[in-house]
């Protein structure tokens, strides 16, 4: 893993004494930015049917593309927003901001506003493997 990943990693490990602990913003930018993150979502919406992986790719300069299970390609912008980031997507949802939580050992994003599981985070892979 290169230095960014592992460095936010490593103080996600030693904030597990918590049962939950939100993620600060240096944290999102080194797990997001410049990195596809694969997300498992759950069966139904964007899981479709049967649910599956996500990548999705948080360029460094602002550019976020993702590849949802039940077909849909995502393009738009992102940046990081306080203690989470919004995503305005040019063919999907405006506004989209999202909070992200490590509890149990696993990280999980959140909609800010509802609290609603937006999938949990599977791994995270530097650059843009999926060419997305």
């Amino acid at each position: 893993m290169k230095g960014p990943i592992m460095a936010t990693l490593l103080t996600l490990g030693a904030a597990a004494a918590s049962a939950e602990t939100p993620l600060d913003s240096a944290q999102l930018d080194g797990l997001l930015t410049g990195n596809t993150v694969y997300y498992t979502l759950g069966p139904g919406g964007p899981g479709g049917p049967n649910g599956g992986e996500a990548p999705m790719f948080y360029g460094p300069d602002g550019y976020v593309a993702a590849d949802l299970p039940n077909g849909v390609k995502l393009v738009g912008t992102w940046q990081l927003d306080g203690a989470g980031y919004c995503v305005d997507w040019e063919n999907g949802p405006r506004g989209s901001c999202t909070v992200v939580h490590k509890r149990d050992g696993a990280i999980l994003t959140l909609d800010r506003t509802s609290g609603e599981s937006r999938g949990d985070i599977a791994r995270i892979v530097p650059g843009n493997p999926e060419a997305l």
